[in-house]
């Protein structure tokens, strides 16, 4: 072909990545040329060289006189080419697998070419030296043998080994040479590759299609046609006959009359009743006919029906296929016609001249067994495509239908297998020996094992793949049910009647299959199964129930472990029930605390299952009451929490920090009967009280263990269906007198015996105080005070049995009130301490013939006997002495502070008696001060024995002091002469009268003596009287002229 072809270097690839001559480019190139030749238009066109001549210089102008391509063609040409650059096919892939580096080759090749030498020079060093003198010379210098002589074998073969070793290793890196050369060029070499490999792959899909092409035209063959003969059906449409058919001449029958159709017909009958009952082997599944129409029909239940004629009355001829029904549903709606139906009848008559009717038998039986698997199968499909999509899973393995139900369940898969089986059939009578015949049989997989003693009704004359897989999920849900119903019942609580449970079965529909589970006393659901999906539900719905329905259906095995989280529902309605109702009394719950396991099995037990804390806000913050539930039944518990007590244990245990559990106290409550009782408002108040109670029991024997007080606790018989805890006896002896009794003003409780029992007796209206009654028998007859003592609200008097002894004693009882939670004991001490001061009290009251006006274990008011208008208590505080109030006006309001400290250290005995005592020295001393309106007297009390009284202005600055005295064990009330003291009054008389109170004889109870006056305690008041009436007598009169002056004097001498 003339003209050039450019070199590989002048080959580049434009913006689209096609490979073109460098000599080829756009119009760029072409200007290029031009400027720098200035004839660039003439040299090329287009880019290609021309013709004729040097690729640069044209033959003229245009190639032979004219232009080769017109300008409009030309630019139509670009336009084109421009389009066809982006419908280029993609680059040749480049191969870049199996490609081994150069260097590793080489490193190989090194590595081997010196292991080889090793192993060389190593099994020749090894291969023995010939003898010395045998061949060669012996150099004497070395001793060795030169070698360039020695010719043996041995010599020679490890000359040899090593010529060959250096020649074979020569080749391999001739080898390496080579192909660092080919490396050289290892660009092309690659293209070389992708070319080589495209050509292959090209080449082989051409084989491919050529091979498609043969197989298609080879599977057309049957499916092919043959030509029609338009040239003979023209003739016989036309003329109604082919005239290249040869007329044979035949005589055709006449047409049968109705009598001779008949006729015929019952001749066939006839010989086919004789053939049946005499000449033929009837098959046992066979025995089943019927002759009319001149045919035989056999019939086989719930399989097919099948009509046989004769054509000879020979018996020995065979039977012919006359018609075919199926005897089961559904059917196909087209019954058997076209090529199926004479497929069937060609190979039916085939079966019965070869096989007679045993063979027809096999044929027809294994086609209806094919087509009822077939049935089923698309059954199964169908099924799929409805309401049944995402939870079956159809396969179909050889003539065997495999359905797979709840697909989306967890655990082993659930699955049918429905095929034909052998097997003895014995549909009819039972013969001497009974065929083996193939039917069709189902296995069932539940969890992936095989169950062999289901009964499955597969109703082979109504195939209903549903009804099929209803009794398959209604067996399997009942088994489920069943083995929940089983575990479930082993528990306690079921067991024994106390909860109710029922399983209920069913073979056929599985929606009837269900449990009806009574969780507590008030609540019960039914746990169904969903046929479909396999999900479990749990009526009525609720908050509970929707996540105990989701739990089991998250389970692999529910019939194994479904009971375990029936359990935990009961557990968890049992709670929610108890959480409904003390809500509603405002119990809280208490949601810091949360132990674990092992904790929980520790304090309640191994079986419980939840555990509900509750705080009461009337308890100390150290007891929590806890409800806990289990498959044995309930139980409320006293819990007493240790903030660090138990530190160590929950850094071992690995709990959070916080209030850990120290002590769990079981409330029982016998009365019920029952381990599962409705958490009514009447049983709560009841464990609440029943709990306060073990609470305070607790909390009070604990402060007895400590204080070092015996104390022993027994348990009261019940009566009129009461169950209270625990009573508290307390010895109270006197070698161990309790501190907080030794401290009292009453050393022992001399009143009573030394055993006292504490019994608790509930909670207080508010429910907030536990109410103890602490019962002494007493030990002295007071018999003379039990009318004032029961007069007090919270001490009784009564008498009481002694079981023990069968004597009865008299007794007092007093109610104690403290917090749940804290101790009584402190409480029951002072009591008892504040009994025996009331006692005496009031012994004392009645000996000064005081009358008493209230009475309680914190008081004891009372009224002078001689002046009813004046009233005292005495206060019994708990934390303080006693004290003494008086009610104003009182005159013993001077020396209260005096008559409380003396009833703090001798008793009221004592301050009665001083009471009487200064009774009329009081009251005078009271009428002194009422009788000087204006001022002039000041009276100072120094003790309760003790008193001054002074006089100023008005009268003569001065006073006197009156003290008590004991005289003959008689008190007697005393003004010393020296305690006399009296300023200048200028007057005379009071000089003189006062020296004459000294000198008096006894009148009205008191009398003069030397140094000074005496007065009985009745006739104070009257000294009192005469004294200030005498002391008037120094009051200046208006005319006096030297008062200023006597009061100035007065006043700087009150100053000193």
């Amino acid at each position: 072909m003339p003209g050039l072809v450019p070199r590989s270097e002048s080959i580049a690839k434009n913006a689209a990545g096609v490979k073109m001559d460098l000599d080829t480019q756009p119009e760029v190139m072409h200007e290029k040329s031009h400027h720098s030749h200035g004839t660039g238009a003439e040299n090329q066109q287009n880019g290609i060289p021309l013709t004729n001549g040097d690729h640069l210089m044209a033959n003229g102008i245009y190639s032979n006189g004219i232009s080769p391509t017109p300008p409009d063609v030309q630019e139509r040409t670009s336009a084109a080419v421009d389009r066809l650059i982006g419908q280029l096919p993609p680059e040749i892939e480049h191969i870049t697998f199996g490609y081994t580096p150069l260097s590793t080759l080489i490193s190989r090749l090194v590595q081997e070419t010196f292991i080889g030498l090793a192993d060389v020079i190593n099994d020749m060093s090894e291969t023995p030296i010939p003898q010395s003198g045998q061949n060669g010379q012996i150099n004497h210098v070395n001793h060795q043998m030169t070698g360039n002589d020695d010719t043996s074998q041995v010599n020679v073969q490890k000359k040899l080994r090593l010529l060959n070793f250096a020649g074979d290793r020569r080749a391999q890196f001739i080898k390496i040479l080579i192909l660092s050369k080919w490396a050289r060029r290892a660009e092309e070499v690659s293209k070389i590759i992708d070319l080589n490999v495209w050509s292959s792959n090209r080449l082989q899909e051409y084989q491919d299609c050529i091979s498609w092409m043969g197989e298609l035209k080879r599977r057309l063959i049957p499916l092919r046609d043959p030509n029609p003969d338009i040239k003979t059906a023209l003739e016989v449409l036309s003329l109604g006959k082919a005239s290249w058919l040869p007329d044979l001449g035949y005589i055709p029958p006449e047409p049968l009359t109705s009598e001779q159709l008949l006729s015929a017909l019952r001749k066939i009958n006839t010989l086919l009743s004789i053939r049946l009952n005499l000449h033929e082997t009837i098959p046992p599944l066979f025995r089943d006919f019927a002759i009319a129409s001149g045919r035989v029909t056999f019939r086989i239940v719930d399989e097919f029906e099948v009509d046989l004629s004769i054509a000879d009355e020979d018996p020995s001829s065979q039977f012919f296929f006359i018609d075919f029904r199926f005897s089961f549903s559904p059917i196909p709606t087209d019954l058997l016609a076209g090529r199926l139906r004479d497929e069937i009848e060609s190979r039916a008559n085939d079966v019965l001249k070869r096989d007679g009717l045993q063979g027809l038998f096999n044929f027809l039986h294994n086609l209806v067994l094919t087509h009822k698997l077939r049935v089923l199968r698309n059954q199964a499909y169908e099924m799929m495509r409805s309401y049944w999509a995402e939870n079956l899973i159809v396969e179909a393995v050889h003539r065997s239908v495999v359905v797979q139900y709840w697909t989306n369940r967890p655990g082993g898969k659930n699955w049918i297998e429905i095929g034909l089986k052998s097997g003895r059939e014995t549909r009819l009578a039972k013969p001497s020996s009974v065929p083996r015949i193939p039917h069709i049989a189902i296995r069932w997989f539940r969890g992936g094992t095989e169950v062999d003693d289901a009964k499955i009704d597969l109703n082979v004359g109504y195939l209903s793949l549903a009804a099929i897989l209803k009794q398959i999920m209604a067996l399997h849900t009942s088994y489920i049910f069943e083995g929940m119903a089983a575990k479930m019942k082993e528990a306690l609580l079921y067991s024994s009647g106390s909860l109710r449970l029922k399983c209920i079965a069913s073979a056929t529909e599985p929606m009837d299959a269900s449990i009806l589970i009574q969780l507590t006393a008030t609540r019960a659901v039914k746990l169904v199964k969903e046929p479909i999906s396999g999900r479990f539900a749990i009526l009525p719905s609720s908050q509970v129930n929707g996540q105990a329905e989701f739990d089991l259906n998250r389970l692999p095995n529910p019939a194994a472990d479904g009971s375990s989280q029936l359990a935990r529902l009961r557990s968890s309605a049992s709670v929610d029930e108890v959480e409904t109702t003390t809500n509603s009394l405002g119990w809280e719950s208490f949601r810091s605390l949360n132990p674990n396991r092992d904790i929980v099995k520790r304090f309640f037990g191994k079986a419980i299952q939840r555990v509900k804390f509750f705080k009461r806000q009337p308890w100390t913050s150290q007891f929590l009451l806890a409800f806990t539930t289990s498959m044995d039944g309930d139980s409320w518990w006293v819990v007493e929490l240790s903030e660090n007590g138990q530190a160590q244990d929950a850094a071992s245990l690995n709990v959070p920090a916080g209030p850990t559990v120290q002590g769990a106290y079981r409330v029982t409550l016998p009365e019920l009967g029952e381990v599962v009782a409705a958490p009514s408002f009447a049983i709560l108040a009841r464990i609440d009280k029943l709990a306060a109670g073990t609470i305070s029991n607790l909390v009070n024997a604990r402060h007895l263990q400590a204080q070092k007080i015996p104390y022993k606790m027994r348990q009261l018989p019940a009566t009129d269906q009461r169950h209270q805890p625990s009573c508290i006896f307390v010895s109270f002896s006197d070698r161990r007198t309790p501190p907080l009794l030794r401290s009292s003003p009453v050393p022992d409780i001399s009143w009573a015996h030394e055993i006292v029992k504490l019994e608790y007796r509930g909670l207080s209206p508010s429910g907030h105080r536990a109410v103890y009654v602490a019962t002494a028998h007493l030990s002295k007859n007071f018999s003379s005070i039990r009318d004032v003592v029961s007069k007090i609200p919270s001490l009784f008097f009564r008498t009481v049995h002694d079981s023990d002894t069968g004597l009865e004693s008299e007794a007092i009882s007093l109610p104690i009130v403290v917090k749940v939670g804290e101790t009584s004991i402190p409480t029951l001490i002072n009591r008892l301490a504040a009994i025996g001061l009331l006692l005496d009290c009031i012994s004392a009251i009645k000996f000064y013939h005081a009358k008493i006006e209230s009475i309680s274990l914190q008081k004891v008011s009372f009224t002078y006997k001689s002046h009813p208008s004046l009233s005292a208590t005495v206060h019994f505080p708990t934390d303080a002495p006693m004290r003494l109030s008086l009610s104003s006006p009182n005159p013993h309001l001077r020396i209260l502070d005096h008559l409380t400290t003396l009833l703090g250290t001798q008793g009221l005995t004592e301050v009665l008696s001083l009471i009487r005592t200064t009774q009329s020295l009081l009251d005078g001393l009271c009428s002194l001060e009422a009788s000087h309106p204006n001022g002039g007297i000041a009276i100072l009390t120094r003790s309760e024995e003790w008193f001054q009284v002074r006089y100023s202005s008005p009268y003569a600055k001065g006073g006197y002091d009156i003290h008590m005295r004991q005289r003959r064990d008689d008190p007697k009330w005393a003004v010393a002469e020296e305690s006399i003291k009296k300023g200048e009054s200028g007057s005379q008389e009071f000089e003189d009268q006062l020296k004459g109170l000294l000198r008096r004889r006894k009148q009205n109870e008191w009398f003069g003596v030397n140094g000074g006056m005496i007065a009985e305690v009745s006739g104070v008041e009257d000294m009192l009287k005469t004294v200030d009436q005498v002391w008037r007598l120094s009051q200046h009169m208006p005319g006096d002229s030297r008062p200023g002056k006597r009061k100035a004097e007065t006043d700087i001498v009150e100053i000193d």
